[in-house]
């Protein structure tokens, strides 16, 4: 019980974002990437950050533009006919000891202004994976290590006391049948049912531990990752001369 209430408290709430450790992906129509930048406010460090995007992508080489970002998207103007289609997907801030900011942008930018941008998105939810089976490994993917490493350390500890309570009442039993003392006799018959009363509660607590394990693999949230794309499901009736149903649709 200990050791699920802690893993249930052991949340990684308000962790950065494992994307502003760097991440760079080209699809087919666009390229999504990581760059920061530090200015004296959110809205100056935001901007400088879209201008090395722009810069990065070769499409301000030359040429005097204003970058601003506005609602999620990067407005690029200037006297030149520069055309840009980016987008930030997300953002992330932080506050520097001399006061500054620094901003981190995970930005999807189109390879073509006319091309259109794939779906993307940033989510806390993760598919679900055989991962699950296995104590602590979903929590460690999702990158919450604190409660993988209590699911994990929980169940090598309820099965290490599976197995000494066990080799302990075998122990006992042996001696039964060994001793001549009906005292000594009585002593073991009582250690050896005491211990399977410890190696029981002991299977009990694993089987607890691996099913909340399993639960909180499914359901629970993990950090903040870029999902690109997702799956969509519909369900529409039909009718045809030989039969009606409904059919099932799945885009991918």
């Amino acid at each position: 019980m200990l050791v699920c209430s802690l893993a249930a408290s052991a949340q990684n709430k308000g962790d950065a974002p494992s994307w502003i450790k760097g991440y760079f992906q080209e699809l087919d129509n666009s390229y999504i990437e990581v760059v920061s930048a530090v200015g004296y406010n959110e809205e100056n460090a935001r901007n400088k950050a879209a201008e090395i995007i722009i810069d990065r992508r070769s499409l301000a080489t030359g040429r005097q533009v204003s970058v601003q970002v506005r609602n999620g998207d990067i407005l690029v103007s200037g006297s030149d006919d520069l055309e840009v289609k980016s987008r930030v997907i997300d953002e992330y801030r932080e506050y520097l000891p001399s006061g500054e900011t620094r901003t981190y942008l995970l930005v999807q930018t189109a390879k073509n202004p006319t091309y259109q941008l794939e779906n993307v998105n940033i989510t806390e939810r993760y598919p679900f994976s055989a991962r699950v089976f296995v104590p602590g490994m979903a929590q460690l993917h999702k990158g919450s290590t604190l409660k993988g490493c209590l699911f994990i350390g929980g169940e090598v500890l309820a099965v290490g006391g599976i197995v000494v309570a066990e080799c302990m009442r075998a122990s006992y039993e042996s001696k039964i049948n060994k001793t001549h003392s009906a005292t000594s006799r009585q002593q073991y018959i009582n250690n050896a049912s005491n211990m399977q009363n410890v190696r029981n509660g002991f299977i009990a607590g694993a089987a607890a531990i691996y099913l909340w394990n399993v639960i909180d693999g499914v359901v629970a949230k993990g950090k903040r990752h870029v999902e690109v794309g997702s799956a969509q499901m519909s369900f529409s009736p039909y009718v045809s001369p030989e039969s009606a149903g409904i059919g099932l649709c799945i885009n991918f």
